[in-house]
């Protein structure tokens, strides 16, 4: 039997992760607050990919996918579980309580997981998994 032995900077990049967004209020602005883990965690030109395949890369694309996701959504609630450690990475699932601002669809609650990879002490790659959403859900 193996066991697994944890990268401490892995381990120390997702335990910093998971504390931040404990600690976020769903009221702040997005881009500010994680621009604060961004500068500490992310490599330049990192790559963002969400569940519906839509890609972003680097610190500007990804501020705009934050202000138009702040901008269409209420959370009322985000619950944090993890992380969980890999070899190259790691994961971590949001319980997010949410609704559209425009009403487009009702209030809902989504998990998702996100999964960070790390290279060289630092994140370049997050990529979100969730289960569809269906039509009314615009997943």
């Amino acid at each position: 039997m193996s066991t697994m032995t944890q990268n401490p900077t892995i381990v120390t990049i997702a335990n910093d992760l998971v504390t931040h967004c404990k600690s976020g209020d769903e009221s702040m602005d997005f881009v500010e607050y994680d621009g604060q883990l961004w500068d500490k965690h992310f490599k330049e030109g990192w790559t963002s990919i969400e569940g519906d395949g839509k890609v972003y890369h680097g610190r500007d694309e990804v501020s705009a996918k934050y202000r138009q996701w702040q901008q269409g959504v209420t959370v009322h609630d985000c619950k944090v579980e993890g992380p969980f450690i890999g070899q190259n990475g790691f994961s971590v699932i949001f319980d997010l309580d949410m609704e559209c601002k425009k009403g487009e669809w009702p209030r809902m609650r989504m998990k998702e997981v996100a999964h960070y990879t790390v290279e060289n002490g630092k994140i370049v790659k997050e990529e979100f998994c969730y289960m569809p959403m269906g039509e009314c859900c615009g997943g």
